[in-house]
């Protein structure tokens, strides 16, 4: 991240007198390389559910990938659950903040104008020929001198982001401070976990009452 300043002022629209050295930076990622097919099953996240239970949330590309997660007591590694889920996927129209994207007050930009300007031009395929009485196509907008911001034309497909399957997984009956390790259906990564101690639940499950001390 930078912010260019100049002796003690701060540039153009700016009152920070905070300076940074360096030029703006991109956030790079490594490749994954345990990866064993197209089709592998990313970020994956968990989170804590009923009693005795522990969510995982993951995405894959491919709808062929199951909502399945293995797993086991570090300890028992030969005793493995499997337990099934749910999964959906949305697309959302695209708002576009075109000053943040292409001009941010910090870090690099995370677009050029030239690629946003592309996403609002439907000129390459929407009909310019007028359709009485409302002139040309609806789905028409042509090349801007520099891209808007705002919400994209409900009209213009490539303005609709369209997220990849995002599965969900609950893991039941698991022990207080017990460690435990699960693959996700698409990847063949490990990953691990040590549920919360002093909950009230067990791994038989059980009434309410607060947890111990």
């Amino acid at each position: 991240l930078a912010m260019v300043m100049s002796g003690s002022q701060s540039a153009a629209g700016h009152t920070s007198p905070l300076r940074r050295n360096g030029t703006p930076s991109r956030l790079l990622l490594s490749l994954n390389e345990s990866c064993d097919a197209a089709c592998e099953s990313e970020q994956v996240h968990i989170q804590l559910g009923g009693p005795g239970e522990m969510v995982v949330v993951y995405t894959s590309q491919d709808e062929s990938v199951d909502s399945s997660v293995a797993y086991w007591e570090a300890d028992e590694p030969g005793l493995v659950l499997v337990a099934n889920g749910s999964s959906s996927a949305y697309s959302q129209l695209m708002w576009l903040e075109a000053r943040a994207l292409t001009d941010p007050p910090l870090g690099a930009a995370g677009a050029q104008p030239s690629e946003l300007m592309a996403l609002q031009d439907t000129t390459s395929w929407a009909s310019h020929l007028p359709v009485a009485p409302f002139g040309r196509s609806q789905s028409y907008h042509a090349a801007a001198a520099r891209p808007t911001s705002g919400l994209g034309e409900y009209n213009n497909p490539a303005m609709y982001y369209n997220s990849p399957l995002v599965h969900t997984v609950a893991l039941p009956r698991l022990s207080p401070g017990v460690a435990y390790q699960y693959t996700v259906a698409g990847s063949s990564a490990t990953f691990a976990f040590t549920y919360p101690p002093g909950s009230a639940a067990s791994a038989g499950g059980g009434g309410g009452g607060g947890g111990g001390g």
